[in-house]
């Protein structure tokens, strides 16, 4: 059974023009995911942003206050504030901030001894 050309060819055109309504929604939907996961992206990014500029205010706070314990202390240089460590790592940050309050404790019970008898803040 020989097929009627144009019949084949019309054929082949209605595969074909179906095939490219397939594609061209596959693709609406791929940028509607993509569009989402930028989205999505920029949230995690602004509440991450958000959330270290919180910790930089604390860590700031936290350094005003050691500073501010050797007030007429002359013989030790106050330094530079602490700069954020690129090694450190976000899932651990509760344990990094767990450390600055014993360490500050210790801190400050040496400089009380050092500068005994006289009374720090």
């Amino acid at each position: 059974m020989t097929q009627d050309p144009v019949a084949r060819y019309k054929e082949i055109l209605d595969v074909t023009r179906q095939a490219a309504q397939k594609l061209a929604e596959r693709e609406r939907r791929r940028r509607v995911e993509v569009v989402d996961e930028i989205t999505a992206a920029d949230r995690d990014i602004k509440a991450a942003t958000e959330e270290e500029e919180q910790v930089r205010k604390e860590i700031t706070g936290w350094w005003r206050q050691v500073v501010a314990r050797l007030d007429g202390v002359s013989w030790i240089s106050r330094g530079h504030p602490p700069d954020p460590d690129p090694a450190g790592r976000p899932d651990r940050l509760d344990d990094y901030i767990a450390e600055i309050e014993p360490a500050t404790n210790a801190f400050t019970a040496a400089l009380r001894k050092a500068v005994w008898p006289k009374k720090l803040p």
